[in-house]
């Protein structure tokens, strides 16, 4: 992990204005490719920028900050079924909701055993099983 160097983060700031800009055609593509093709998206290549944008995005942050556990999981999936799946609409909520996450499992961290910290990838890891077994046991409710 690199400490104090946060140059990579302009790259990610970068794409991350290029996944928003190209943002109705990712979802669009998302739709299917039959569906895509017949609005004359070509699918192969906007999938392809997509996982691009969404790769180097996640190795710039990764290098950056190290590995958070389940914040790609959580914080998308519950603004998506608040707020539907339109990226456009959805991608300022997920980037606000994750910082905050972060934020509140990094107090937490600090809080609980003060002095000491906890690191916030653990308590974020504690969050994201409490948030799946949930999830899990919620369906499995409706099912029933």
């Amino acid at each position: 992990m690199l400490k104090g160097r946060y140059e990579l983060l302009w790259i990610a700031g970068a794409l991350t204005l290029a996944a928003y800009a190209a943002a109705d055609r990712f979802t669009v593509a998302g739709m299917g490719e039959e569906f895509a093709t017949n609005l004359g998206l070509n699918y192969r290549r906007i999938m392809a920028a997509g996982l691009v944008i969404v790769s180097m995005v996640t190795a710039s942050v990764v290098v950056t900050a190290g590995v958070i556990p389940f914040l790609g999981l959580i914080v998308p999936n519950l603004v998506s079924m608040t707020r539907g799946d339109s990226l456009r609409q959805t991608l300022p909520y997920v980037a606000v909701g994750g910082a905050a996450l972060v934020l509140t499992c990094d107090i937490v961290g600090r809080l609980v055993m003060a002095p000491f910290e906890i690191p916030v990838g653990n308590v974020l890891g504690v969050v994201g099983g409490i948030f799946f077994l949930v999830l899990l046991l919620r369906r499995r409710r409706r099912e029933a």
